[in-house]
C-alpha cells in the first residue's frame, strides 16, 4: 500500500473513531430523556398538567377559581376583586404600539401577553421619573417602551453579561447586586413561575431591598390552582429540575417545552411567599373578577390572567 493510501485509510480511521464517539455520546445524553418520554407515555391522566392546570380553560373553570379566590383570603392574604376594562385597555394598545406589535405574531397569546404589561403599567402606576426593572425580560421590548415614555427603565436577566450596561442588567432575580433602593417599581410578566428552588422567596426579599419607600412591585399572572404543583417537560432532564417535596410533580403535556412551571394552591402561596414578605413590605393579591367578559371580548384568543400579586414598600 502507498503512502497515500496508507494515510488515507489512517484518515478514515481517525474519522471513524470520532463519528462513533459522538454517537456514543449522544445516545449517552439521548437514554434519559428517552427514560422520561417512555414514563410519560405511561403516566396517568392525573400525572400530567392537563388535569390539575384549570387555567388552560379558565372561562370553563371559573368557579374553582372564584373558590381559590376565597381559599386564599382564608389563609390570610388580602385579596382585591378588581374589573378590567376592555375597552380602556384597547385604548392603552393604540397608546403603546410596541407592545400590539411586539405580541401580535404570537397568535392566540397576543392579547394575555399584552395584557400582563397593560396591568402591570396601570397598577404600578408608572410616571415619568419613575425608576423601573421588568424582571426576567429576555429580549423583552418593555424597557425601551417605556424609556420613550420618561420612565428610566432597565431589563434584568441572568443572560445578560453581568452587571450594568445600558439598559441590561445581567444578575440573577433574587441576587441582584442593586444598591438598596435603587428601584421605584419593579415587574415580572410571565416569569415568576419558572423560579426554581427558592428562587421565588429570593426574589421576593430581594424586591424589598432594591425598592425604594414608597416603591411597588407586580408579579403576573400569579399562577393559582386549587393544588400545589410543578409541571416539566419530558423532553427536558429532569436531574436538573428541583421540586419540593410539598409539591406534585406533574408531566407537561401541552405544545411547550418548558423545564419548570410553579403553580401555587392558595394555602401554598400563603405559607411560602406571603409570609416570607419582609417587614416593610406589604401585599395583596388582585383577583380579576370580569375575566370571563374580557375572555368573551377576545374570541379565538387565551386570557387567563385571573391573580396579580401586588406589593409597596411603606416609607417615603
Amino acid at each position: 500500500m502507498g503512502l497515500y493510501s496508507r494515510a488515507r485509510a489512517r484518515v478514515r480511521g481517525i474519522a471513524a473513531g470520532l463519528v462513533r464517539e459522538e454517537v456514543r455520546r449522544a445516545v449517552d445524553e439521548a437514554l434519559p430523556i428517552v427514560a422520561q418520554l417512555v414514563e410519560f407515555r405511561r403516566s396517568p391522566p392525573e400525572a400530567r398538567q392537563s388535569f390539575h392546570d384549570h387555567a388552560k380553560a379558565p372561562l370553563e373553570n371559573f368557579a374553582v377559581f372564584q373558590g381559590v379566590r376565597d381559599r386564599l383570603a382564608a389563609a390570610g392574604v388580602p385579596v382585591q376583586e378588581v374589573d378590567l376594562a376592555p375597552a380602556d385597555f384597547r385604548r392603552w394598545l393604540e397608546e403603546f404600539p410596541e407592545i400590539r406589535d411586539a405580541y401580535l405574531p404570537h397568535g392566540d397569546v397576543f392579547v394575555e401577553k399584552a395584557l400582563e404589561h397593560y396591568l402591570a403599567f396601570r397598577h404600578l402606576r408608572l410616571v415619568p421619573g419613575d425608576i423601573y426593572v421588568d424582571i426576567a425580560a429576555a429580549a423583552s421590548v418593555w424597557a425601551d417602551t417605556l424609556r420613550r415614555r420618561g420612565v428610566t427603565a432597565y431589563r434584568l436577566d441572568r443572560r445578560y453579561p453581568t452587571g450594568i450596561r445600558g439598559i441590561d442588567i445581567g444578575a440573577d432575580a433574587g441576587d441582584t447586586g442593586l444598591p438598596a433602593g435603587f428601584a421605584t417599581a419593579i415587574s415580572a410578566q410571565c416569569a415568576f413561575e419558572c423560579f426554581q428552588g427558592d428562587a421565588d422567596v429570593r426574589f421576593v426579599r430581594e424586591a424589598a431591598r432594591i425598592l425604594a419607600p414608597g416603591g411597588r412591585f407586580a408579579i403576573l399572572p400569579l399562577y393559582l390552582d386549587d393544588a400545589y404543583f410543578i409541571s416539566t417537560s419530558p423532553y427536558c432532564d429532569q436531574g436538573e429540575i428541583a421540586v419540593e417535596p410539598e409539591a406534585m410533580k406533574l408531566w407537561r403535556d401541552d405544545a411547550y417545552r418548558e423545564p419548570f412551571s410553579r403553580h401555587y394552591s392558595p394555602e401554598a402561596f400563603a405559607r411560602r411567599i406571603y409570609a416570607a414578605l419582609p417587614a416593610g413590605l406589604r401585599g395583596k393579591v388582585l383577583f380579576v373578577r370580569n375575566l370571563p367578559e374580557v375572555i368573551r371580548e377576545f374570541p379565538g384568543q387565551r386570557v387567563y390572567c385571573l391573580f396579580v400579586f401586588l406589593g409597596e414598600k411603606m416609607g417615603r
